[in-house]
C-alpha cells in the first residue's frame, strides 16, 4: 500500500485530534519550488541559474544575475481532484474535484552595482507560495466493522468521569458506547463483528504555506555569485471530516445511524535561512550549491468534535454532543536541505537557452516535534517522546531530482520540467512525479510567462484505527493536482 503510514495515524488517540503527529511533521516538511510561472514550467529546477525572483527560495545566489530592477506578479489557477475508495469495497470509488484562483508570487528585485570587484549587489523582497493543502475527498462503502469499536477502545479502562472530551465521552454521552457491567470495558450496539455496515466520510482540506522572503546576492568578478535570504513562512491547514454510518435496511438491531465530525484548524509562523553560490566556468557551464536551514515553526491548533447517534430500543432515540473547543500550542523543526546543481547555457544565432539539473538531499529524521514548549502536562511529555521516536523509526533520508530547461527564439520562450520527489517515510518505495511545461514572451522592459504543472500520487488513509487491524477501514486516495500560473513582469 503506497503511503499507508502517512495518513493512517490520524485517529489513534484522543489528543491526536489536534493533529500533532508524524503525518503533520511530514506535511510541514514538504517544500515545493513554486512562485513564478517560469520556475513552475521548468519543474523548480533552477539551482545553478539566476535572473528569476523565485531563485530566492531555491538558491538565493541567482538574484545576483540581475542587471535591471524588476517586479513580478503571479496569479494562478489550481485544480485538485481526488478519487477515493475503501479497499474492502473498491467498486464504490468516488471522485471530488475543486478549482480555485490564487496568488503564487509578488516580488521586487532592486539591482545595483557593487564596489571594486563586485559586478552586482542586489536586494530582493516578496512572497512565494511554497505548499498547497487544499483537497476534497469522499469515501463510501459497505463492509464489516464500526467506528463505535474505536470509541469503545478509547474509553476502555476509564470510568465515565475520566473519558476524554473529544472521542470517548461524546460516544458515552450519546449512547454509542455503554458500560452495563461497570467493569470499565465498554459495549456497543454492534454485537456481530461480521455484520456489514454502510459508511461514508467526507474530507475537506484547505490551507498552504506562503513564505515572505528578504535576500541579498552579488556577483564577484562576473563568475561567482553569493547569496543569502531570510524566509518567514506563514502556514495554515484546516480540515473538516464528517464520518457517517447508516442501517437503512434495518439489519442491525437497535442501531439506526451516526454522524461523527472532526474539525482541526492549524496556523503557524516560522523562520529559516537559505544561502548558496553559483559559479560560471568553461563559458557555458554553471554549478550551484545551496543550503536551507531547518524552519523553526510555532503552531496553534484549534480543534473540536461532535457526535450524533440514533437508535431504537422500543422507541426512536437521537442524542448529540458537541465537544468543547480545544486549543494547543507547540513547536516543530523541519529538516535541513542541501542542493547541488549543474547547468549549461547555449547560444546559436536567434536561438538560446539552458538546461539545469538539481539534486536535493534532506534528512527527515532531523525533524523534531516539541509538544512541551507551552505545556508541562505529563501526557505531552510522553506524546512528544513518542512522536520523535516515530520520526526516527519511520522517517528516512530523501534524494529529490529536478530537471528543467528553456529554449528561446527571439522574444519567445519554451520550457519543460520534470521531477522525482521522495516521501518522508522509509516504508514508501516510490517517488512523487511531476510534469511541467510553459511558454513566455520577453520584450524590452516587459515579460509575460505561463506555466503548467501536473502532479499525481496515491496514499493510504484510515478514518479510524482499531486493535483488530482486519476491521480497519483502510482506503486509498488518488490525488491529481494541476496548476497553471501567469507571471507579469516589469523591468526598470
Amino acid at each position: 500500500m503506497k503511503k499507508l503510514v502517512l495518513l493512517g495515524l490520524f485517529s489513534s488517540s484522543w489528543w491526536m485530534i489536534s493533529s500533532q503527529n508524524i503525518s503533520d511533521v511530514a506535511r510541514w516538511s514538504a517544500f515545493e519550488p513554486l512562485g513564478t510561472a517560469r520556475i513552475l514550467a521548468t519543474g523548480g529546477s533552477f539551482g545553478s541559474l539566476g535572473g528569476d525572483f523565485s531563485s530566492l527560495s531555491i538558491n538565493p545566489a541567482g538574484i545576483g544575475d540581475y542587471r535591471l530592477s524588476e517586479c513580478t506578479f503571479t496569479p494562478s489557477m489550481r485544480t485538485v481532484s481526488a478519487a477515493s475508495y475503501f479497499e474492502a469495497d473498491p467498486n464504490a470509488t468516488a471522485t471530488r474535484k475543486i478549482t480555485r484562483l490564487g496568488l503564487d508570487n509578488l516580488g521586487l528585485v532592486i539591482a545595483g552595482k557593487g564596489k571594486k570587484n563586485w559586478t552586482s549587489s542586489n536586494f530582493a523582497a516578496g512572497f512565494s507560495r511554497t505548499a498547497d493543502h487544499r483537497r476534497n475527498a469522499f469515501l463510501a462503502g459497505r463492509f464489516p466493522g464500526s467506528i463505535t469499536t474505536y470509541f469503545a477502545e478509547q474509553a476502555n479502562g476509564n470510568i465515565p468521569d475520566n473519558l476524554d472530551d473529544f472521542i470517548a465521552f461524546p460516544a458515552y454521552n450519546t449512547g454509542a458506547i455503554y458500560d452495563f457491567d461497570e467493569d470499565r470495558y465498554y459495549e456497543t450496539d454492534f454485537t456481530d463483528p461480521d455484520q456489514p455496515v454502510l459508511r461514508s466520510q467526507q474530507i475537506v482540506q484547505t490551507g498552504g504555506v506562503n513564505e515572505l522572503s528578504l535576500g541579498w546576492a552579488g556577483e564577484y568578478k562576473s563568475t561567482l555569485n553569493l547569496g543569502v535570504s531570510l524566509g518567514v513562512p506563514f502556514a495554515s491547514f484546516e480540515e473538516l471530516k464528517t464520518y457517517r454510518e447508516n442501517d437503512e435496511a434495518d439489519e442491525i438491531p437497535v442501531f439506526n445511524n451516526l454522524k461523527y465530525t472532526e474539525i482541526v484548524s492549524t496556523s503557524g509562523v516560522g523562520v529559516n535561512l537559505k544561502m548558496g553560490y553559483t559559479y560560471k566556468f568553461l563559458e557555458y557551464f554553471r554549478i550551484g550549491m545551496a543550503f536551507h536551514t531547518p524552519t523553526w515553526y510555532k503552531f496553534t491548533d484549534n480543534y473540536s468534535t461532535s457526535l450524533e447517534y440514533a437508535y431504537n430500543d422500543g422507541t426512536n432515540q437521537r442524542y448529540s454532543f458537541d465537544s468543547p473547543e480545544g486549543i494547543f500550542e507547540y513547536k516543530m523543526t523541519t529538516p535541513w536541505r542541501a542542493l547541488g546543481s549543474l547547468g549549461a547555457i547555449f547560444r546559436s544565432g536567434d536561438y538560446r537557452g539552458f538546461i539545469n539539473g538539481d539534486v536535493e538531499y534532506l534528512d527527515y529524521t532531523s525533524a523534531y516535534y516539541n509538544g512541551t514548549a507551552y505545556s508541562s502536562a505529563q501526557d505531552e511529555f510522553e506524546w512528544t517522546n513518542e512522536v520523535n521516536q516515530n520520526i526516527l523509526a519511520k522517517f528516512g533520508n530523501a534524494v529529490n531530482v529536478r530537471l528543467g530547461g528553456e529554449v528561446a527564439y527571439k522574444s519567445f520562450r519554451f520550457r519543460m520540467g520534470y521531477s522525482w520527489e521522495r516521501t518522508a517515510f522509509i516504508a514508501d518505495n516510490f517517488y512523487n512525479k511531476k510534469w511541467s511545461w510553459g511558454i513566455g514572451f520577453r520584450e524590452n522592459n516587459f515579460f509575460i510567462d505561463f506555466g503548467m504543472r501536473r502532479a499525481s500520487y496515491d496514499e493510504g488513509y484510515n478514518p479510524y484505527v482499531v486493535t483488530d487491524t482486519t476491521k480497519d477501514p483502510l482506503s486509498v486516495i488518488q490525488t491529481n493536482r494541476n496548476r497553471g500560473a501567469l507571471t507579469l513582469g516589469f523591468k526598470f
